[in-house]
């Protein structure tokens, strides 16, 4: 268990850059408060705070009210990086003037004006000055367009990073050693970041800190799994050896045991000299029994099933699926993940619950979900303490989110962490497994080659030996014949049809098929037994030097 600190408390770390602190807000994005949907003619269950009351609703959900006190929370939580989700851009004063390709007929999106502080000097050094990361602006325009059609309104709601400037800097795209090719997305910003005063530049053994603030799909299990996969592989991609990663937003599912994101997270001790076990290790008869317990519960509960009706065969062989790609993934790209251990963040009413079966809507009863996390690499960060969720806070529990408290419909959450580089092989062992590889992949080629040679050889000779043959038997019955006269060639010989080979040419290929075929299932084997002996940092160097998975060499060499 994750120590805790009471809610809000400011995330002001110790000096030096090796403690780090991250906060996520879901903001609640104006557009998001009781809109019309298009699709529908009517304002979404989720959407309509219907326990707030008509007198109160200025108070708690209007910009002008809520806005200020959203900003002041941001502000003194004085965070490393805050995440943010549902942050409502607004579009800028003029038009694009710098000739970019991505859109120039409207005027881009900026940060709104409510938030500005934030990104601005207090001029006394009384708080922290924050820099931000944001999607393109050809990304914005998708989200923008989403909206325009769905609830008429021309706006980017997007995720976001916060990072403070007189720690952090963002590492730049494009050229140079440190150059990356970010790629955000609707779902998730993902950026590396080194510290501020970090003279070696040029410093590949330097690893970067990996932030991602992060909101998935509301409906889709499968989706969020795909959009959690597409942020892991950007993580890697920062780093020779995986760098320090935390995840921090909004997951719109509860991670719970059966579900296939919780697939993602590590069991148990996760360390890196260890050889990882084995994915197809059969399961106790009580284990197996839990696990389909578990797996059937939150399958209906993604599939959002109702009054106790369970999956149907095909949906559990779907889920079980979607539970084998993700365990796949994680084994390939060594992504172990931990969640810091944070209570339930959403309070409102029971979404199971039959308002029509309540005459009194103060009666209805309120339900708690966590849906919003932080995940973290645990071979590079041990987690220091975090904020209490709403397991301290009896008010919002009782009367919903957003409230007086707090200012918007999820609760913040925050951890600190000690940051730790992360082990790495020696330049022996390095050297020595290069070269293990090295001589396996020599070996095994010089075999198939050789195969391949001798029997490319033995077919060109039963060819040859077969077309002697027919070449003596045609002399011989032409002598028999008597008509051993040469006669008068035509002038141009009739096309030939294309005659199969002949038994033993087809008996040969199919045994060498075979005979191949048999090699390539041993070499296969070589390979897996090879692979199957390292540790898990080993296998990082291997992945790193081939350039590929372990599996997908271990396939395909």
């Amino acid at each position: 268990m994750v120590p805790t600190i009471p809610h809000g408390t400011p995330l002001d770390a110790p000096s030096g850059h090796d403690t780090i602190s991250v906060a996520s807000f879901n903001l609640l994005a104006p557009l998001y408060i009781r809109p019309i949907d298009q699709r529908t003619n009517k304002v979404q269950p989720f959407a309509a705070f219907e326990w707030i009351s008509e007198e109160d609703t200025d108070r708690l959900l209007g910009n002008e009210c809520r806005l200020p006190r959203l900003l002041q929370s941001m502000q003194a939580c004085r965070g490393d990086f805050i995440c943010v989700q549902e942050l409502q851009l607004e579009r800028g004063a003029c038009a694009n003037a710098g000739g970019s390709i991505e859109d120039t007929s409207s005027p881009e999106f900026v940060i709104p004006q409510w938030i500005t502080p934030l990104i601005g000097s207090s001029g006394d050094g009384s708080r922290p000055t924050y820099g931000i990361i944001l999607p393109s602006q050809t990304e914005l325009e998708k989200i923008a367009e989403r909206n325009r059609r769905v609830l008429l309104a021309d706006a980017a709601i997007t995720n976001a990073i916060f990072y403070r400037s007189d720690k952090w800097s963002p590492m730049c795209n494009g050229g140079g050693k440190r150059g990356v090719n970010t790629k955000n997305t609707t779902t998730s910003v993902t950026h590396a970041f080194v510290p501020a005063d970090d003279t070696s530049v040029g410093d590949t053994d330097v690893d970067p800190i990996v932030i991602t603030s992060i909101h998935l799909d509301a409906c889709s299990e499968e989706k969020r799994v795909q959009q959690l996969q597409r942020c892991l592989e950007q993580s890697v991609s920062f780093a020779c050896y995986p760098p320090p990663s935390i995840i921090a937003g909004d997951y719109n599912a509860e991670l719970l045991d059966g579900s296939c994101l919780h697939s993602f997270l590590a069991e148990g001790d996760y360390d890196v000299n260890n050889i990882p076990q084995s994915t197809s290790t059969p399961l106790s008869g009580l284990e197996e029994a839990t696990q389909s317990s578990n797996r059937a519960k939150e399958c209906a509960a993604s599939l959002r099933l109702q009054n106790g009706v369970l999956p149907s065969k095909e949906q559990l062989q779907s889920w079980d699926n979607l539970h084998d790609n993700v365990r796949t993934f994680v084994q390939d790209h060594l992504a172990a993940l931990k969640r810091i251990d944070t209570g339930c963040t959403r309070v409102a009413y029971d979404h199971d619950e039959d308002p029509a079966t309540v005459s009194d809507k103060s009666a209805r009863a309120m339900a708690e979900w966590k849906l919003d996390h932080v995940l973290y690499t645990p071979t590079t960060l041990a987690p220091l303490q975090r904020w209490s969720t709403l397991e301290d806070d009896e008010h919002s529990r009782k009367v919903g989110l957003p409230n007086d408290k707090i200012p918007t419909d999820h609760l913040p959450i925050a951890a600190t962490f000690q940051k730790h580089r992360h082990p790495k092989l020696s330049e022996e062992a390095n050297d020595k497994l290069a070269k293990t590889l090295s001589e396996i992949n020599r070996r095994q080629k010089l075999a198939l080659d050789a195969k391949r040679l001798a029997d490319e050889t033995k077919r060109v000779e039963l060819e040859n030996e077969h077309r002697e043959k027919i070449k003596d038997e045609s002399a011989e019955a032409e002598t028999q014949d008597g008509s051993a006269v040469a006669e008068p060639q035509p002038k141009k010989k009739p096309k030939q049809k294309k005659r199969p080979p002949p038994p033993e040419v087809i008996q040969h290929i199919r045994s060498s098929r075979a005979a191949l075929k048999e090699l390539k299932a041993e070499q296969r084997s070589e390979r897996q037994a090879f692979v199957g002996e390292r540790t898990i940092l080993e296998r990082m160097v291997l992945q790193r030097i081939m350039g590929t998975t372990c599996t997908q060499w271990v396939e395909k060499s």
